[in-house]
């Protein structure tokens, strides 16, 4: 390459400089816009431990950044999911680094055994239902009761409106697995929450 069609010394890195300038401007704004959400559902994957959450968001900030910048994020697609996935993996990573995540109940067995549908209507769901509205102090008590396992899927597919193949790649296990732990939270979260539900008029037909 001839030197005279080089630019001036430096200019290739002000341009770079620049560029790192705008796409942290931009996910600046993005996480800003998230952040709130992140924090909450942090606050649920870590059971209300705030320090836990914290520090949760803030390695998802960087580990959000790093793939932003990398061009993991395709812009107009769902920044919240794609933040949660991302939190959410943390969360699992740093509870469950040593140990391979054991599910006793196979989806099979469930259905063999005449358990209800895994995907029942949202009125035989008082979780849904809620979750559809707004997460109040009772429900998020409920939530954070849960073991691990089952808050992180709970946050994907009921809160965070994931499908099952999403979630199944979030977490690393099947989409089995994912059924079955579903079915365990919600059926947790029903005996938890029916009372709650009811006082609020969110199961149509059972109150009174």
């Amino acid at each position: 390459m001839r030197r005279d069609q080089a630019g001036p010394p430096g200019t290739t890195t002000r341009r770079d400089e620049s560029s790192q300038a705008r796409l942290r401007a931009a996910f600046e704004r993005l996480f800003d816009a998230q952040q709130g959400a992140l924090l909450r559902a942090a606050r649920r994957l870590c059971g209300g431990n705030d320090d836990e959450a914290q520090d949760l968001v803030q390695d998802a900030a960087i580990k959000a950044y790093a793939a932003y910048l990398d061009g993991r994020f395709e812009e107009g697609t769902n920044a919240r999911a794609w933040m949660l996935r991302i939190l959410t993996n943390g969360f699992i990573n740093g509870y469950h680094r040593k140990k391979r995540w054991e599910d006793p109940a196979d989806i099979d067995d469930l259905e063999a055994e005449g358990a209800v549908s895994l995907r029942a209507a949202p009125a035989d769901q008082p979780g849904s239902a809620l979750f559809e509205s707004t997460l109040d102090e009772p429900v998020e008590r409920a939530v954070a009761a849960l073991s691990p396992d089952l808050r992180a899927c709970i946050e994907l597919v009921d809160i965070g409106d994931m499908d099952y193949a999403e979630t199944a790649a979030t977490l690393d296990v099947p989409i089995g697995t994912v059924r079955s732990r579903l079915f365990r939270a919600r059926q947790q979260l029903h005996r938890a929450l029916t009372p709650y539900a009811e006082q609020r008029g969110l199961l149509q037909g059972r109150a009174g």
